[in-house]
């Protein structure tokens, strides 16, 4: 029942448009049968040229816009009426006219109510505008009184149009006749239209006074003025909606909240239609509605506005203004995408699409504020993958690219709504947790490690890493930096104890790393100022105890007090001053070999200790280079450590190669305990091993140690090597090397010399030298 009741009105407009219609098709049966009373007499070809007139030129109306988006449309189709009742007679000029009526509404677009509406009135005004004019012109042909009736016909026409179109739209609207029937624009309109009809008149006077086809030299002007009237009255609306859409424009660019560009696009179009019963909605425009889709993501939708009382001719040119004025707004809703899109590009990695370290923060702070107040506290849990470096190595990035995304959603998965997965670059990762107990935080962060585990399929292959973690839980004054940092520091314990494993940051772990940081900047200043210091332990051959060549070892005091040499020179590795470091050593190795050789002739080598890091190095090969020729005739030996394993690469090759080109020697320290040693003899241009001290200590009192050491000095003989020993603390240890054949057998190790001072290097090896000229003379 309410539905009939909110459809009563438009039924009800229904029943008078046909009401309407039936009085016209009766009135123009009744033409007909008057008309074809005596068929002989009917003029076909006028009657065709008037019907074919009327369609044409019914194409053509204007409109008189009313200012509050409806307008009274004036077709200037009438005039064929007004030709035809000057020179048939009336029923004959009604039919005409009937005709052509129903004609332009048969080929129309409209809805079949309109239609029906339509036909009604154009011919009930037909016939009273017939009938006004031959009452009023009585039997006056070609007077001023006929030119009087014919613009009282006129009148009368407009009006009976105006009357039944203001009663049907009242009925449709169940608004009151009266502010339909007194509209602003109806003297101009009427002013417009009567006139206009005259020109009927003026075609009947030239026909009736000249041959028929004079009448045709009124078609120019008739079709020039349809045009120019049409584009005048249509250009100023133009214009006004064109004045609407690029204020729409202007605005929409400087819009940043999606409500903002709703609330726009509705008022833009309510001032572009001029109608107040504008609206978004989520579906398309129904009966008796026009509308143009907005394009947005996800959300489809459409502005819509009534279409009943919008004069027919300008509902495509409003549908049009519409389309435009989305596309406005569309462009605004895909601005707004696009900034979100980057916005989120980036606030999250890439790859994973797990939030960043700036979002990560950003949570850890707003978490810490919310926490303050009350028990909850906040952890956050800092992963590195262990082994994840030969996965790329191996397989290649996109290998390693997967791997990492599998592994992303994994620990999203596992978390899921107690924290926040981040990834903070490379293979680091960081969750966030709130409102979880201690206990419980440390569950869900061994069942991540737990996770990190699990083998995963990539080009074929299952693999499994591990992942070091560290925990730090918020302490009062804590800042979102200070708990990330403190997460850090604990997955280098982890690390540094083992790997694949969890450790829970404390003081004691934020005071070791402050020491480190305060012995990184004293040697970063003491680098800086050449305060590293350079001694040498002497390498003697050993079947004639001659010492042969040296080794520099870099030493630093701190503040009055020795550094340990692995301490520090791990601590420049991890830094990154590792290259200053050893920049500094060479320099002064170079001025001691200068002073070396003016005090002692002979041949003499002096070994220094370089990293991978250093002869990847851009420069680092013209520095060799130089270094070379300033030492003097002194052998250089570049000694890489074995210990940690060596990435041999491409540009480090060529490096080692242009340097033994210019005369350097290369030596691999630490042999024997390193991951690859005898490949490395392959790979790389070695001319020296030096065995490591582990495989010297036990060969006097251990069997098996002594032939493992003897293999290893065979070994190198075998392939061309000298080999140096390095360890030797017993006299008994050099008692055994001695008895090794083999050329150029040399030992290294307290037992003979320790590490001295340049101007002690240089005395013990001028002493070394005049020794054995005493014992060879």
């Amino acid at each position: 029942m309410p539905a009939f009741l909110a459809r009563l009105p438009e039924l009800r407009a229904w029943g008078f448009n046909v009401l309407v219609c039936c009085a016209g098709l009766a009135l123009f049966v009744l033409a007909c049968v008057e008309a074809f009373a005596d068929a002989g007499t009917v003029p076909w070809a006028m009657c065709v040229v008037g019907v074919v007139l009327t369609v044409v030129i019914s194409r053509f109306p204007i409109v008189i816009d009313r200012g509050d988006g409806g307008g009274i449309e004036i077709g200037f189709d009438s005039s064929i009426l007004m030709f035809m009742l000057c020179t048939l007679d009336l029923p004959e000029a009604l039919v005409v006219w009937s005709c052509g009526v129903l004609a332009t509404q048969v080929i129309s677009d409209r809805r079949l109510s309109s239609k029906l509406f339509n036909i009604g009135v154009g011919i009930l005004a037909g016939f009273l505008a017939g009938l006004v004019l031959v009452e009023v012109r009585g039997d006056s042909i070609g007077t001023p009184r006929e030119l009087a009736a014919v613009a009282l016909a006129a009148a009368a026409y407009f009006l009976a149009d105006l009357v039944l179109s203001a009663v049907s739209v009242a009925i449709s609207t169940s608004t009151g006749l009266g502010q339909h029937l007194l509209q602003r624009q109806m003297l101009l309109a009427l002013a417009c239209f009567v006139p206009f009809d005259t020109l009927g008149y003026l075609g009947a006077m030239v026909y009736r006074s000249q041959p028929w086809w004079t009448v045709m030299l009124l078609g120019g002007p008739l079709a020039t003025l349809l045009v120019a009237t049409k584009a005048v009255t249509r250009g100023s609306e133009h214009a006004r909606r064109l004045t609407v859409l690029f204020d729409a424009a202007l605005r929409a660019q400087t819009l940043s909240d999606r409500n903002q560009i709703e609330e726009a696009l509705v008022a833009d179009a309510r001032r572009l239609l001029r109608l107040p019963e504008v609206a978004l909605h989520s579906s398309p425009p129904g009966r008796g509605e026009i509308g143009a889709p907005v394009q947005r993501r996800g959300m489809p939708s459409w502005v819509v506005a009534k279409a009943k009382e919008r004069a027919r001719s300008t509902i495509g040119a409003d549908e049009q203004a519409l389309r435009a004025l989305t596309a406005v707004a569309s462009d605004a809703f895909a601005r707004l995408e696009l900034i979100d899109e980057m916005v989120h590009i980036a606030r999250h990695d890439p790859l994973t699409d797990l939030p960043n370290r700036g979002i990560l923060l950003d949570r850890v702070t707003d978490a810490l504020a919310r926490g303050r107040g009350h028990e909850a506290p906040v952890a956050l849990l800092f992963i590195d993958l262990d082994g994840f470096k030969p996965v790329n190595d191996r397989f290649g990035h996109a290998a390693g690219d997967q791997l990492l995304v599998s592994l992303a959603g994994r620990l999203r998965a596992l978390v899921g709504g107690a924290g926040t997965v981040a990834r903070l670059g490379g293979d680091e990762f960081a969750v966030l947790f709130e409102d979880l107990g201690h206990d419980d935080v440390v569950g869900v962060c061994e069942r991540v490690l737990e996770a990190i585990q699990q083998e995963v399929s990539i080009a074929g292959h299952r693999i499994s890493l591990r992942g070091s973690a560290g925990l730090a839980v918020a302490a009062p004054g804590d800042s979102a930096a200070g708990l990330l940092r403190n997460a850090d520091l604990a997955m280098y314990v982890s690390k540094e104890e083992g790997r694949g494993r969890l450790v829970e940051y404390d003081a004691s772990i934020g005071r070791a790393r402050l020491e480190r940081l305060e012995l990184v900047d004293d040697l970063r200043g003491a680098i800086e100022r050449s305060e590293i210091e350079v001694v040498y332990q002497p390498v003697l051959l050993v079947d004639e105890r001659r010492i042969v060549g040296a080794e520099a070892l870099a030493r630093w005091n701190r503040r009055g007090r020795p550094v340990p040499p692995d301490v520090f020179i791990k601590a420049a590795e991890e830094a990154g001053l590792i290259v200053q470091l050893g920049d500094v050593v060479l320099r002064k190795v170079v001025a001691d070999s200068v002073r070396l050789r003016e005090a002692v002739d002979g041949p003499f080598s002096m070994a220094i200790n370089v990293s991978a890091r250093q002869l990847a190095e851009p420069g680092f090969v013209r520095s060799i280079e130089q270094a070379t020729a300033e030492a003097a005739g002194v052998t250089l030996i570049l000694e890489i450590t074995e210990r940690e394993g060596i990435d041999v690469h491409e540009r480090m090759l060529d490096a080692m190669h242009a340097i033994r080109a210019a005369g350097v020697e290369f030596a691999v320290d630490d042999f024997g305990v390193g991951f690859s040693s005898i490949s490395y003899l392959h790979d790389l241009p070695v001319q020296v091993i030096k065995a490591d001290s582990s495989l010297s200590q036990g060969i006097d009192t251990d069997e098996r140690a002594w032939a493992l050491l003897r293999s290893v000095i065979a070994m190198g003989h075998t392939l061309g090597l000298a080999v140096v020993v390095e360890g030797i603390e017993r006299e008994s240890q050099l008692e055994l090397l001695s008895g090794v054949d083999g050329p150029g057998l040399c030992a290294q190790g307290y037992l003979m010399y320790r590490p001295m001072p340049a101007e002690q290097l240089i005395a013990t090896v001028v002493a070394d030298r005049q020794d054995a000229d005493d014992r060879v003379g």
